[in-house]
């Protein structure tokens, strides 16, 4: 259920992970995967991450936005300098309590998923970035130590409820090697699984608005969504 990132933070579950040690949330919790029931709605697109909303606003390809405290282009973002379309960009960090398994926001075919170069952010545990998020209602940049390499992959998926493509850009923590995605060329019911994070920090959902002729935004920044349950998008007919 979407709430404010502070009341999710401060939730009995979640006050229960914040009472283990960090080794146990590492080794245990981190990798949890529950079971969850979703229903298929071709109106609506779901999270593809659990995690706080960073933004959700249209981008044009040379515009900035922020991963972790240093600011990409859209273009750059999906290492793409042939990009050109204006999109609606949703971005979703995961904390360290955040389930990290991703699930499609709708039903899709799975047309490709590749590694790219490493983004170059200002890297820190996630604990500290949460920091910012909940309590500051923004990352500290000033709180972030140094810069170390992220992975990232950028994976395209086809869905008739577009009739267009949609991106998913995973990046994740200081590890590499650390995301993984199944399902290639196959078709996936909205809210299945589609990849995991094992170590992980954003998942950002791209759609070229050509293929969003009406359409409401469900969540805003500083919003808890979970994967697959939680609606971000809502397609209207025009």
């Amino acid at each position: 259920m979407i709430m404010p990132a502070k009341d999710w933070f401060n939730s009995k579950e979640i006050k229960k992970l914040r009472d283990l040690d960090l080794g146990e949330l590492y080794s245990r919790e981190f990798f949890r995967d529950p079971l969850r029931i979703t229903i298929v709605n071709h109106d609506l697109l779901y999270a593809p991450a659990d995690g706080v909303v960073l933004y959700a606003k249209e981008f044009d390809p040379d515009d900035f936005l922020e991963i972790k405290g240093v600011d990409f282009t859209l273009a750059e973002m999906l290492v793409d300098p042939g990009y050109k379309e204006r999109s609606l960009v949703i971005g979703i960090f995961m904390t360290a309590f955040d389930v990290h398994v991703n699930r499609a926001p709708a039903s899709s075919l799975h047309v490709s998923s590749r590694a790219t170069n490493n983004i170059y952010t200002h890297n820190v545990s996630m604990i500290m970035e949460e920091n910012g998020l909940l309590y500051e209602n923004r990352i500290n940049k000033n709180k972030l130590g140094y810069l170390i390499a992220n992975e990232r992959k950028i994976s395209v998926f086809y869905t008739s409820a577009l009739h267009g493509v949609y991106y998913i850009v995973q990046v994740g923590d200081r590890d590499v090697d650390v995301i993984i995605n199944w399902r290639l060329n196959q078709h996936i019911l909205q809210g299945d699984r589609f990849g995991q994070i094992r170590f992980g920090s954003q998942v950002d959902i791209v759609i070229p608005v050509k293929y969003l002729k009406y359409y409401e935004i469900l969540v805003k920044p500083l919003d808890h969504v979970e994967a697959g349950l939680d609606p971000i998008i809502r397609i209207m007919k025009g």
